[in-house]
């Protein structure tokens, strides 16, 4: 199956480095124009000149905590690139803390980007862009910690409820939506080798412990997860809604 996107314009939130790069990178050498947003402007200037080598891209600095100017990215983005075909969320913070450590700052912070903002942004995408077309694909992440509970060093309860969120945004979004078209599904990756991951888990000691129950005895690299993403993205899962895929070398189904 050769997966394309020849044509279509995809906005990749979180692109800057680690999954959402990975993501932009597959879909640029798929034909696509990519809007590349982060919050991080360097990292973001670099990884799109990066991606530009493959196609035509462009680098959007954007906060998601700051709702007001997320329809304006998205209107600029139309102007420039047009009309929006994907939407792939995966823009997200995550500090690992125990959770009686944890405070109201910490809190608000980690839940307004990686829930507040991915449902702004939805909402901004399909109310100019993909509803009045009646088309479109979005795929938000979501994560093995919105599914299960886990224990230290991967833990963090203001990041699990906020993906357990994700879980059911995407699901509502995918029932309010069909009408006009507009697929939408998560994936939800168990552990990846990125750099907010390695953070958590820290020590050579820790990575053993994180990867000890999973049946592939490894952590997921970034293009693994970036494949998922796009397959979901893509016209070969035109009958694909409301799904939750995980991609965690199988330690959800061995209840790990």
């Amino acid at each position: 199956m050769d997966i394309r996107f020849d044509g279509k314009v995809a906005i990749v939130t979180g692109a800057a480095r680690g999954i959402g790069f990975a993501c932009a990178e597959i879909l640029a050498d798929s034909g696509a124009k990519v809007a590349l947003v982060d919050i991080l402007g360097e990292h973001l200037a670099e990884s799109t000149k990066k991606i530009q080598k493959k196609g035509t891209a462009k680098g959007y600095q954007l906060d998601l905590t700051k709702v007001s100017t997320i329809g304006p990215t998205v209107s600029r983005i139309r102007q420039e690139l047009g009309e929006i075909d994907v939407l792939i969320q995966a823009a997200a913070i995550g500090p690992a803390r125990q959770a009686e450590e944890i405070t109201e700052a910490e809190w608000d912070a980690v839940l307004d980007t990686n829930t507040k903002g991915l449902f702004f942004c939805m909402q901004a995408v399909t109310g100019q862009s993909m509803i009045p077309r009646k088309t479109g694909s979005i795929v938000n992440f979501a994560s093995i910690a919105g599914l299960v509970g886990m224990r230290p060093p991967l833990c963090a309860a203001h990041y699990h409820a906020s993906k357990g969120a994700v879980v059911q945004l995407t699901r509502q979004g995918a029932i309010e939506w069909a009408p006009h078209n507009i697929r939408v599904n998560a994936v939800a990756p168990g552990g990846v080798l990125t750099e907010m991951t390695m953070k958590m888990i820290g020590t050579p000691e820790k990575m053993a412990a994180a990867i000890a129950d999973v049946p592939l005895k490894r952590l997921s690299e970034p293009e693994e997860v970036a494949a998922a993403v796009c397959f979901l993205a893509s016209d070969a899962a035109r009958m694909i809604t409301g799904h939750i895929l995980v991609v965690d070398g199988g330690g959800y189904a061995a209840g790990s």
